[in-house]
């Protein structure tokens, strides 16, 4: 499986949401916004309908020591996503 940085990542998945494995983050000692830290991971799955990622997430995750759910569009400002 090949790491991707985030800017691959939205060429390759745009407007989905991805589970990441072993993500790579700036600074990641900081608590903070995590989408703007990501800088690479291994994509593990893709899908627009983020309930559907999250079930699948639950049967791949186990298998990496981290993971990471990412959104690769536009997020309306004041908008709270729930997994």
């Amino acid at each position: 499986m090949e790491t991707l940085t985030f800017e691959q990542i939205k060429i390759l998945y745009p407007n989905q949401w991805v589970l990441v494995g072993n993500p790579k983050l700036r600074n990641p000692k900081i608590n903070g916004a995590f989408a703007g830290r990501f800088v690479s991971g291994i994509v593990l799955s893709a899908h627009e309908n983020k309930r559907i990622l999250a079930d699948e997430a639950k049967k791949i995750e186990r298998n990496f020591e981290e993971t990471a759910c990412l959104f690769t569009g536009n997020i309306v400002k004041k908008r709270i996503f729930l997994l």
